[in-house]
């Protein structure tokens, strides 16, 4: 099948991706599964921008190069934070309603933000903009939207991509497009805990590395501080704008910790307070159990400033305004990803990515809160600046075809019988990867621990590749397998401490 454009992946840079070109040609939008069953749709704290009164672009910019350690590229910086209020414009325009006070933004504060500037929907900013960009994606006329289908490799040739092979409708279909665009998502699947969804299993990165594309700091994994300990992933998240209006970290004698560990203490970058709380949970006197303690705010400012995050904790047996919310870190964002420039052209030609997936150099060794959105809105834009600067590709023989499943499917180069159920063996080793990349490649690392996973790692792929056949299931666990090496092979190789890269 032939189409001027393809995007994989439905969460806000695809949505944004697919809105922008849907003005220049023919559009095949493709979901995992269901449109809005992505991590945009999680996200509760919000989008940052500079709005308000005070702020300025510049204290945006220093704020994001010291959460990220100076490790960010600082002309995507400067892009992002200057071009963040057209951004804003464009959301509400296409129909986002953010919170307002007598006919100006409300904007909240994260940490490591120097100002309140978190624009946000109450407390679900993710499932507003979400919710808004799918009505509007469903209602064009030049976009095709392909759910649950399953995207399993990127058709290139001589550094070159034509396209994307999917499965559809248990049928193997092979999409020829003029451009290309990854906006896949992260990859918190590969830990065994984590806040992001089903789909989070890192296929965007492991089709963008069997196809050549250049990678850039996938070491920096992000754990997010403030996770419900409920025992169930994907953990509930508990937004960091909970920390932004007052809520303290404790341990089980009630006692605050964190400005042993930073004196911004609970407003301190994500990487300081995910270690620390973890440190507390290792040692005395927490032994075990930290918490999350905003009683002091009061029932009805909580109703009002956090309803959903208060029914989805009355769900889980917890009351926000009476309680301590036990938490714990867990895997969060992928800070890394995809090499990309500033118009998020990747190594390989006619081949995009945006979002989490992509490595912009915005949010260096470690992401500023609140600026994920952001990016995920600002650079898919830059589509409309540059595609009539991507020449359109000869077709190739391999494209616009179709096959059954009973048919040899090419993956990661190989010819592989299509298998109709899943192999019983991929459970256990989705879950021994799970562990093995959240004991030994997860918040705090050692040598000797990351050269232990690798090799494990290299058992797995061993194992894994003993099975005959490939579906949609063994593809994933192939997918994550291959990212979780490339992590661990990313992370042996920084030697020293940086951001979300901790190494002892």
């Amino acid at each position: 099948m032939q189409f001027d454009f393809i995007v994989i992946g439905s969460g806000l840079a695809g949505l944004t991706s697919a809105l922008t070109l849907k003005d220049f040609g023919q559009v095949l939008l493709i979901s995992k599964k269901k449109l809005p069953d992505t991590a945009t749709n999680l996200a509760q704290g919000g989008i940052a921008a500079v709005v308000g009164e005070g702020d300025s672009f510049e204290s945006h910019i220093q704020d994001t190069l010291v959460a990220g350690c100076f490790h960010n590229d600082k002309k995507a910086v400067e892009y992002l934070v200057r071009n963040a209020p057209s951004a804003i414009d464009w959301l509400v325009l296409q129909g986002v309603k953010f919170e307002m006070m007598k006919g100006k933004f409300s904007p909240t504060r994260e940490a490591a933000h120097s100002f309140p500037r978190i624009l946000h929907a109450s407390d679900f900013t993710g499932r507003e903009i979400e919710k808004v960009l799918v009505e509007k994606v469903k209602k064009e006329q030049n976009i095709t939207i392909w759910e649950n289908c399953f995207a399993f490799e990127l058709l290139v040739k001589n550094n070159r991509c034509y396209g994307v092979r999917v499965e559809k409708n248990q049928q193997i279909v092979d999409c020829s497009s003029r451009v290309t665009v990854l906006a896949t998502g992260g990859l918190g699947q590969l830990y065994q805990w984590t806040t992001n969804p089903v789909v989070a299993t890192g296929d965007g990165l492991a089709m963008a590395a069997r196809a050549g594309a250049k990678l850039a700091d996938l070491e920096f994994i992000q754990f997010h501080p403030t996770a419900l300990k409920n025992g169930q992933s994907p953990l509930f998240l508990l937004s960091e704008a909970l920390r932004g209006e007052g809520a303290r970290l404790i341990d089980k004698d009630g006692e605050r910790f964190m400005e042993k560990y930073d004196p911004r203490g609970e407003l301190a970058p994500r990487d300081i307070v995910a270690r620390a709380i973890d440190k507390e949970q290792k040692n005395p006197p927490a032994g075990g159990s930290v918490f999350l303690d905003i009683r002091h705010r009061g029932n009805a400012y909580l109703i009002k400033r956090f309803p959903n995050i208060g029914k989805e904790l009355t769900k889980r047996g917890y009351n926000l305004a009476c309680d301590l919310i036990p938490v714990t870190p867990a895997a969060h964002y992928s800070c890394g990803g995809i090499k990309t420039d500033l118009y998020g052209r990747t190594s390989v030609k006619n081949l995009f990515a945006f979002g989490e997936v992509a490595a912009t150099g915005v949010h260096g060794a470690n992401r500023l809160a609140s600026n994920s959105l952001l990016e995920a809105v600002v650079f898919p834009m830059r589509l409309k600046e540059i595609i009539h600067d991507e020449r359109v590709p000869p077709s190739l023989k391999f494209v616009s075809r179709s096959t059954s499943t009973q048919s040899n499917v090419r993956f990661g180069g190989q010819a592989c019988l299509f298998a109709n159920s899943c192999h019983p063996l991929s459970n256990n080793i989705r879950k021994k990867l799970q562990h093995l990349m959240w004991e030994k490649v997860g918040i705090v690392r050692t040598g000797k621990g990351l050269e232990s996973a690798l090799r494990q790692i290299d058992s797995l792929e061993k194992e894994l590749g003993s099975v005959e056949g490939i579906n949609k299931e063994l593809a994933e666990l192939k997918n994550m397998i291959l990212a979780g090496k490339l992590i661990t092979q990313a992370a042996i190789q920084r030697k020293k401490s940086l951001g979300a890269h901790y190494i002892v």
